[in-house]
């Protein structure tokens, strides 16, 4: 009894493994012959066999006509993407459209880092303008210096005039 248990055990594992072995082994290929007989095989059809009788190619998922199949057009004709069009996508297809993805969001990333930097620099230079406002309105000596490197200190109508400036600024920069 005990080599009898052993012996089905054995039997059992060949079986499976006879099966995983032959599994790889199935037909890719289906098309219907002239008769109407479907033919299976792992070999593509003979040259005479119409693209509309082949079901089923390596790479396909399903039974159907080319179109279904994603082949390309027997005569050579045209590049195949009408079939293309209507199934799922290959996986360069794929690839393509996620290095786009990836592309168009490293681009919006980079606008918006630029765009945030532009922001930070117009703050700080509108807080600039609003500190140098108020030591002008608060009448603190303002110095210049001017082409020739001599300093010169403003006067009330020089500070008035930098007073309408800087506020003229601060309108179109700051608003």
């Amino acid at each position: 009894m005990v080599w009898t248990t052993r012996r089905i055990s054995l039997a059992a594992a060949l079986g499976l493994l006879v099966a995983a072995i032959a599994l790889p082994a199935h037909a890719q290929w289906a098309w219907r012959d002239d008769t109407g007989r479907t033919i299976y095989s792992d070999r593509p059809p003979p040259a005479s066999v119409k693209q509309d009788q082949i079901l089923r190619q390596p790479g396909a998922q399903t039974f159907g006509n080319a179109a279904q199949n994603n082949a390309p057009p027997p005569d050579g004709k045209g590049d195949g993407k009408e079939a293309t069009k209507s199934g799922p996508k290959t996986i360069a297809e794929r690839e393509m459209e996620f290095r786009k993805r990836m592309q168009e969001s490293a681009e919006a990333e980079k606008k918006q880092a630029e765009e945030q930097a532009r922001n930070e620099q117009r703050a700080t230079e509108c807080e600039r303008m609003r500190g140098y406002l108020k030591a002008l309105e608060e009448g603190q000596r303002i110095a210049r210096t001017d082409a020739q490197g001599n300093r010169e200190v403003l006067d009330d109508a020089q500070r008035a005039a930098e007073v309408k400036r800087v506020r003229e600024a601060q309108t179109r920069s700051c608003s």
